[in-house]
Order: structure tokens, then C-alpha cells, then sequence
């Protein structure tokens, strides 16, 4: 009896992780793109360990710029979700908060090809151009598909919690 016991809790805390699941930090996020590239993109051995290191820094600046943006428009009391479902909050705003959020966009764009083409210089030093290419070609598609990934999971959260009233009648 005591055994059933056991294996019963056992069971209960095995089946229930998902409820105490966590949304994944930066440094997961980081971690899980830096795996999804290095399962995708050959690089020969001799760039491999330079590439991968500085392939992880160039995502660092990347998380640290996209945080120091979304800081900067937290401050002025906006809070934006993933691209493509702040419809509903941007028609909120103040024109003084879209000013600033426009402004903020350009600012955080320019540092990000900034960025981008600082490494692409580097990066064009360890890798021959088809690899190069390949890993731009990579780079947007996992864009792409961690975006449509996000906006799912919110639309589904969405259907999850119902129709949400807006106060206006069915014709």
C-alpha cells in the first residue's frame, strides 16, 4: 500500500510540470536559437569555435538592445507584445506615446543594423559567403516562425479565456 502511495505522488508530480511551466527567460531564448543554428548551418572546424562564440555575443546585443527598447517605452506606459498582435493596444495610445513609440522604433532599428553589420563584417571573415547567406536565410526563418509561434500561442490563450465584450451589437 505504502508503494501505491508513492508511485501515486510520483505520477501527480510528473504529469503536473507543465502547470508550473515558466515562460522562457532570455537566456533560454538565446540558448534555444543558438541550437536551432548549429542544427541547421555547417561551419568547418577551423571557424566553428571563433564563429559559435561570437554567433552567441552578436544574440546577447541583440536580447540587450530589444530590452533596453522595450525599457524605454515600459517608461512611458507602453507594453507591447509580440509583433503583429498590438493591434488593439497601439489604438490606445496618446499621440504623444505613438510619437515617442515611433520614435523609439527608429532608434531601436538603426542600433539593431548597426549591430547587424558590425557582426556581418566579422562574421564574413569565418565563413565563406554561401554560409554566410545561409545563416541570414536561417536567421529569418526562425524569425518568422517564433513570431507566428507567439501570435498562435496568444490566440490561443485568447480562445482559451472567450469572446471578449466590446461593447458592440451584431448586425
Amino acid at each position: 500500500m505504502k508503494r501505491l502511495w508513492i508511485l501515486l505522488i510520483i505520477a501527480v508530480f510528473c504529469t503536473s510540470g507543465n502547470l508550473f511551466a515558466q515562460e522562457k527567460g532570455p537566456k533560454q531564448k538565446i540558448m534555444d536559437r543558438l541550437t536551432y543554428m548549429k542544427e541547421h548551418l555547417t561551419v568547418s572546424e577551423k571557424a566553428s569555435a571563433n564563429f559559435w562564440k561570437s554567433y552567441e555575443q552578436y544574440l546577447k546585443d541583440e536580447r540587450a538592445i530589444m530590452d533596453n527598447y522595450r525599457k524605454n517605452l515600459e517608461k512611458q506606459g507602453i507594453k507591447l507584445g509580440a509583433p503583429g498582435t498590438n493591434k488593439e493596444m497601439i489604438e490606445k495610445l496618446s499621440d504623444k506615446q505613438l510619437t515617442y513609440l515611433q520614435d523609439q522604433k527608429f532608434d531601436m532599428r538603426k542600433k539593431m543594423l548597426d549591430l547587424e553589420y558590425s557582426y556581418y563584417k566579422k562574421f564574413k571573415t569565418m565563413l565563406p559567403p554561401q554560409t554566410l547567406q545561409k545563416l541570414y536565410n536561417l536567421e529569418y526563418k526562425y524569425k518568422r516562425t517564433m513570431t507566428a509561434k507567439m501570435k498562435d500561442e496568444k490566440k490561443k490563450k485568447n480562445d482559451e479565456i472567450g469572446p471578449v465584450n466590446t461593447g458592440k451589437k451584431k448586425r
